[in-house]
């Protein structure tokens, strides 16, 4: 019998475990075959039957062009319009000190050795305008004047709570045409994205479909499929949020303080952005065994992204377009809990579970 505990290291429970290394080294093989991408299509907008046969039905990534192309948005949207438009709206915005919200970091930035916690941005609600002044006048290395970075991340819905003046300049291609794909009466949520260009998301997944549409600027993601799970050391971290401690010589100095009460959550440490080697010093070694690529989505361009797909999501501005910030807005749509969700939680239990003799 076998269990997850630690009490005992025969060995016949390590005969076990380098058994249990090999049905990841064939996973990580046979995906390679059968399942992971090397690189992504790009297709004109597809017949919903198409694209259900083509990707969703596979849990394939793919970036559409043509399906907004009717957004007036694409022109409209620069710095000035939006600030007009947007005058004296109270919007949600997430600052850190390095672009990382929502990441694994030490919870003393000058000290690496210090325990490793889950760190949420600080939040707060500012009018438009002055995200807009923020970004009109950036350091060399992109950050504010106050060395943070901004970001308008808020995603429970935040297009359709905050940025209801904004409707007018899109149409509903993207969610007629992911309600005819997914099977939904209503998209669960539409949430807008704003931010500088050194504003990072680290990897993790949601259990949403994803059209996620470019208006201004390129997102560049790093996606690794839900087979990588194995290889991505995902652990219980505690949680903590940036707050913000005033001091007499700046406005703003950001802290991360733990959650109180104290809880943990579920995160991946990894940056698979690295290079090999500064993970394998790190302690991540499995993480040579995953299948990361690279893309750009473009202004007019949409992402699909399926559920429990893993991606880490940087930006870039393009200056030229008007704006200093990079502008998206993604649907989710509710995921279905069927067969790849429960050979997923398989795996997930299968990982996580420490195989010693009793």
């Amino acid at each position: 019998m076998y269990n997850n505990s630690d009490d005992d290291n025969d060995d016949s429970s390590y005969e076990f475990k380098d058994k249990y290394d090999d049905i990841y080294s064939k996973l990580s093989e046979e995906g390679q075959d059968f399942y992971f991408i090397n690189e992504i299509d790009r297709i004109e907008k597809p017949t919903p039957l198409e694209f259900y046969r083509d990707y969703v039905s596979q849990n394939k990534p793919v970036i559409i062009k043509g399906l907004i192309d009717d957004w007036k948005a694409l022109e409209l949207w620069n710095d000035e319009y939006l600030k007009k438009v947007l005058y004296n709206v109270d919007v949600s915005i997430a600052v850190t000190p390095d672009g990382f919200a929502d990441a694994v970091k030490p919870i003393d930035p000058n000290n690496l050795d210090s325990e490793q916690v889950f760190v949420k941005p600080f939040e707060k609600k500012i009018k438009f305008q002055e995200y807009i002044n923020i970004t009109d006048s950036l350091n060399q290395d992109g950050t504010s004047k106050d060395g943070l970075v901004y970001y308008i991340q808020y995603q429970n819905n935040s297009f359709n709570l905050e940025y209801e003046r904004l409707w007018k300049d899109i149409s509903t291609s993207v969610s007629d045409f992911g309600k005819q794909v997914f099977g939904e009466f209503e998209v669960d949520a539409v949430n807008f994205w704003m931010g500088m260009s050194n504003a990072i998301s680290s990897l993790h997944k949601d259990p949403y479909e994803n059209l996620y549409a470019v208006v201004k600027g390129t997102k560049i993601f790093t996606l690794l499929p839900p087979t990588d799970y194995p290889f991505l050391y995902e652990r219980d971290f505690k949680s903590a949020t940036y707050v913000n401690e005033v001091s007499s010589s700046s406005p703003f100095h950001l802290v991360a303080k733990l959650d109180e009460p104290s809880f943990t959550l579920p995160w991946i440490p990894v940056d698979p952005t690295k290079p090999l080697q500064d993970n394998i010093k790190s302690g991540y070694p499995l993480i040579e065994r995953a299948h990361p690529i690279d893309i750009q989505v473009h202004e007019g361009e949409v992402l699909y992204l399926p559920s429990l797909y893993y991606h880490r999501v940087a930006q870039k501005s393009n200056p030229s377009s008007g704006s200093n910030s990079t502008i998206a807005i993604n649907y989710w749509f509710n995921m279905k809990y069927n067969l790849n969700y429960v050979y997923y939680q398989f795996l997930r239990n299968l990982k996580n579970f420490n195989f010693t003799k009793k």
